[in-house]
Order: C-alpha cells, then sequence, then structure tokens
C-alpha cells in the first residue's frame, strides 16, 4: 500500500471512529463517486456523513511534499464538487507538505477547511481517546453548524461574583446532563491542536474505573466540574419569592451576594472549555444512552475571565491532585498576542521558544512536553537567560526592536551558524553538549557576550567570526568530558568562561 492509501485509509478511519458513515469504510473499499455534467464521474478520498445531525463532509487527502498545481485551483475545483454532492464543506488533509497560513485562511474564506500533519495527529488521539464525542469537536472545527446547535438549553442557576462583589468575574452553579456536556464541552482551549498536551491532560486510562464507578446504582460524583462558558451565554435574573409554599415569610442571608437566575446556553458543539473535571465528565462516554443523558452532574460555570487566567486556574486546580507537567504547564502560558508578550518577559520568551520549533534550524527539536527524545525543552530554553536577553536591561531588547518576529530572526541566523559549524554535534545531542538545555544556555550567554562586546546589532559575519574561533580552540564538546570538568551549581558559569577564554585566544578583547 503507497503513502496515498495508507493515508486515505487513516483518514476514513479517523472518521469513522468518530460515528460518520463513510466511503471508503470496512466494508466497502470503493470511493464517493460524483457525477459531473457532460464529464466522467470524480472520485473523492473522503466521504464523511452523519443523517441525524444532516452533515456531510468531503475530503481531498496528499502525501506528497509538492502539488501539480496551486492550492487555489483545488479550491475551486471542490467548490462545484461540494455542491453537486450537497456537501457541508471540504476537509483538505495534507500529511507531508505543511498548509502555510494562506491556505487555510483561503479555504477558511471559502467554506472549507484544511488539516496539516498537526490537525490530523490532534484528532486522531482525540478520536482514540472519546470515540464518538469526538465528532462534534470535529464538526465545530469544520465551521459546520447542525440543527441540533440552534436550540438553547435553559437551566436554573446561583449567580455570584468572586473575588468580590463587582469584580466582573461572574460565577453560575447549575447542573446538567454529561450528554450535552460531552458535545458543547473541550477540554482546556490551549490544548486543542496539540496532541501531546491533550494526551497529557485527559488520560485515557483514568477513564475506564470512573465508567465502572459510575455505572454502579448507587454512585455519587458530588464535585462540580468547572467550565468556562462561551460568550453566547445569556442570563435573566428571576425573582426571589417572599413565601414558602406553605405560606411561610422566606428570610435569606446576604441576599445581596448572589441571585437565581435563568441561564441559557446555545447547544452550540466544543463551545465551552473544560477547565476542571475533564476525567469526570468523559468517564461518562461508555455509559449507557439512560445515565448520560440523566445523570445530574453539578457545574460551576466561570465568564469574563481571560485565556491567561483560565490556564493558571487550570494549573492550580490539577497540581493539587496530581504534579503537572513542567513542560505543558510551560506551554499552557503560551500566548500568541504580540501585545501581551511585549509586556511580559515569560511570555514573550515563551513565544519565541514556541515558534522557534516551527522552523530551522530548530524545527521539532524542541520538546514541548514529557514525551519525545529531545534533549532541548521549551522551559529550559524559554528560561532565565533568555529571560534575561529581552528584559528591560537584555542585550537583545537593547539592539533589536523588542518584538517576537526581531528576535526570532537574530536567534534563528545565530543558532544556524553554530549548526553549520558544529554539524556532527548537531546530529549527535546524546554524547555532545551544544544542542542540550545546558548548551543552548552557554550559548545564549555567549550571544549576550558578542553583543556586550560589539556594542551593535550583529550579523553572519560577526557571529561566524567568533564562533569560528570556538572550532579552533575548543577541543572536545563530548558530554561526559564537560559533566566531569564543570560540576556544582557554578559549573556553567565556569563553562561559559572557558568558552570566552577560547575565543579570547584569536579575540582578545572579547568580554564576558
Amino acid at each position: 500500500m503507497g503513502k496515498g492509501e495508507k493515508l486515505n485509509q487513516k483518514v476514513w478511519k479517523l472518521f469513522a471512529k468518530a460515528g460518520f458513515n463513510t466511503k471508503p469504510n470496512e466494508t466497502d473499499d470503493k470511493e464517493e463517486e460524483i457525477k459531473l455534467e457532460s464529464r466522467k464521474p470524480r472520485t473523492v478520498d473522503l466521504c464523511a456523513w452523519d443523517d441525524e445531525l444532516g452533515v456531510k463532509i468531503i475530503g481531498w487527502n496528499k502525501a506528497r511534499n509538492d502539488l501539480n498545481e496551486s492550492f487555489s485551483v483545488h479550491i475551486h475545483d471542490y467548490q462545484e464538487l461540494k455542491k453537486i454532492a450537497k456537501a457541508d464543506t471540504v476537509l483538505f488533509i495534507s500529511s507531508d507538505k505543511e498548509p502555510d497560513a494562506c491556505d487555510f485562511e483561503y479555504a477558511k474564506k471559502n467554506g472549507m477547511r484544511v488539516w496539516g500533519k498537526d490537525e490530523l495527529d490532534y484528532f486522531q488521539s482525540l478520536v482514540d481517546t472519546i470515540g464518538e464525542y469526538a465528532k462534534y469537536e470535529i464538526i465545530n472545527s469544520l465551521g459546520v453548524e447542525t440543527r441540533e446547535e440552534r436550540t438553547v438549553h435553559n437551566v436554573l442557576a446561583l449567580k455570584f461574583e468572586q473575588p468580590f462583589t463587582n469584580s466582573g468575574k461572574e460565577l453560575y452553579l447549575f447542573t446538567a446532563t454529561p450528554e450535552f456536556l460531552l458535545k458543547t464541552c473541550v477540554v482546556l482551549r490551549k490544548a486543542v491542536g496539540s496532541k501531546e498536551a491533550y494526551q497529557r491532560i485527559l488520560n485515557k486510562k483514568r477513564l475506564l474505573p470512573i465508567s465502572n464507578f459510575i455505572s454502579q446504582p448507587a454512585a455519587l460524583l458530588p464535585t462540580n466540574l468547572v467550565i468556562y462558558l462561551s460568550d453566547d451565554v445569556k442570563d435573566n435574573e428571576l425573582t426571589l419569592p417572599n413565601k414558602d409554599k406553605d405560606g411561610k415569610n422566606i428570610t435569606i442571608a446576604k441576599k445581596e451576594k448572589c441571585k437565581v437566575v435563568l441561564l441559557q446556553i446555545p447547544s452550540k458543539y466544543a463551545s465551552m472549555e473544560l477547565i476542571d473535571g475533564q476525567h469526570r465528565l468523559f468517564g461518562f462516554i461508555k455509559s449507557n444512552y439512560n445515565l448520560r443523558n440523566n445523570f445530574n452532574l453539578a457545574v460551576l460555570g466561570i465568564t469574563n475571565i481571560e485565556s491567561e487566567l483560565r490556564t493558571k486556574t487550570f494549573v492550580a486546580i490539577n497540581d493539587k491532585a496530581k504534579k503537572v507537567d513542567p513542560n505543558l504547564v510551560t506551554l499552557l502560558k503560551y500566548n500568541e498576542d504580540e501585545n501581551v508578550c511585549q509586556n511580559d518577559n515569560e511570555l514573550m520568551a515563551i513565544k519565541i521558544v514556541y515558534e522557534l520549533n516551527n522552523t530551522t534550524p530548530f524545527k521539532k527539536r524542541i520538546k514541548l512536553l514529557d514525551v519525545g527524545n529531545q534533549k532541548i525543552t521549551l522551559k529550559g530554553f524559554a528560561g532565565y537567560d533568555l529571560k534575561g536577553l529581552i528584559g528591560n536591561n537584555g542585550f537583545l531588547r537593547k539592539y533589536y526592536e523588542h518584538n517576537t518576529n526581531e528576535y526570532l530572526k537574530i536567534i534563528r541566523m545565530y543558532f544556524s551558524i553554530i549548526k553549520s559549524t558544529f554539524p556532527d554535534q548537531w546530529k549527535d545531542p546524546e554524547r555532545y553538549i551544544i544542542f542540550t538545555n545546558k548548551g543552548i544556555s552557554a550559548y545564549l550567554k555567549l550571544l549576550r557576550s558578542m553583543l556586550r562586546t560589539e556594542g551593535k546589532p550583529l550579523d553572519d559575519k560577526i557571529i561566524k567570526k567568533y564562533v569560528g574561533a570556538l572550532k579552533k580552540n575548543i577541543k572536545s564538546w563530548d558530554i561526559n568530558t564537560i559533566k566531569k570538568t564543570y560540576v556544582g551549581s557554578q559549573g556553567w558559569k565556569e563553562f561559559h568562561r572557558d568558552l570566552i577564554k577560547a575565543i579570547r585566544k584569536d579575540y582578545p578583547n572579547f568580554k564576558e
């Protein structure tokens, strides 16, 4: 089976596991035929549909690095196929060639969607973990709206504010069924799109014991879920009665601190963010429909908190139960908003390293979570030395514009020269120290020294001059040798000083 056939099979199996009818499928390997007027019928790589929801998707898969025509040609071609097939959308999947931002936006503008390898891996992980309930997030990601999503879920709720009245942080305590929440909630929004982050946040092994527990007749789940409500959720305040059903007067303590409201929650798929209780909720995916549709889950809904605070809330809650992977904590702090990052050195450092991992020379060489065999980690790279370089008194900030793109240019140029100067060491981080967290730390210190010495922005000639001196005068980058030489908490400062000494053999005025 060729690469293209393997990709096609992977895609239709993904949609089949998510609960769609598909062509091809396990019993029929024929692709869907679309009949065109006065032309030969066309086949599509994927046809997936759900009659109950009224959704139909056709797809085009490519497992090669080049296309015969521009992407826009395929978009226009599939517009006609979409219309004739009466499909709601077209999904383009490219497993080898990474789609660029223009491809994503152009497809979206034309009512279609594009998945690259990362998106394909993420939804594969989603389907493997939560099965058919992945269908709802898939539908949402494809920009399709179903009839069911137009309905509104009305529920009584107790409304109050934290940390104090008039804070603007509104909380709602209410109940909802697992069936409703499984369709409308996604696990922490920052994990969406990252297979590894999703797997770390939702552990498949923990779902079965919960499923077994809740299937017992006397099962009790009194602890509430915590959910960030979408902006479309509305509330209407209700008038409290003065008397109870027996005619007795009612006196409510601190009546001004909370209100009873009718909470109106749209049934839109994947519209709300599950901050805590993900395993309690997704433990219901293996239970019977009656239990999913009638179990009364306690929910605390929150509005008016920004993404960063939602992430901090997730980490704070989950860190009490089990130590959260420090790389995951760092990844969840990632913020793509440049304005926000410019006011926070930690967030900018994280953004720089996150984006370095998407391009040369570090493409896919940085470990974003506690999975993979990369020797360089997001937390390590984005740590003290990088934050110092871009801080208020940092040398990168002194000589370059304080924005991610400018920092990326110089850091990429700097490390590309180091990589080309030490190709063997780059290829073998198991043996050599250069391309490990410790090596990156030393080289960031060295970048600071170059900027301090030159007193101006660096170009490739300046960098090559100093890196060339290192190659000439440093005899070994072997990890074992360096570990034996530079021991203790101050060892890596000594390592940096020896780099300085090596460069000074050719350039005596080089500054530390």
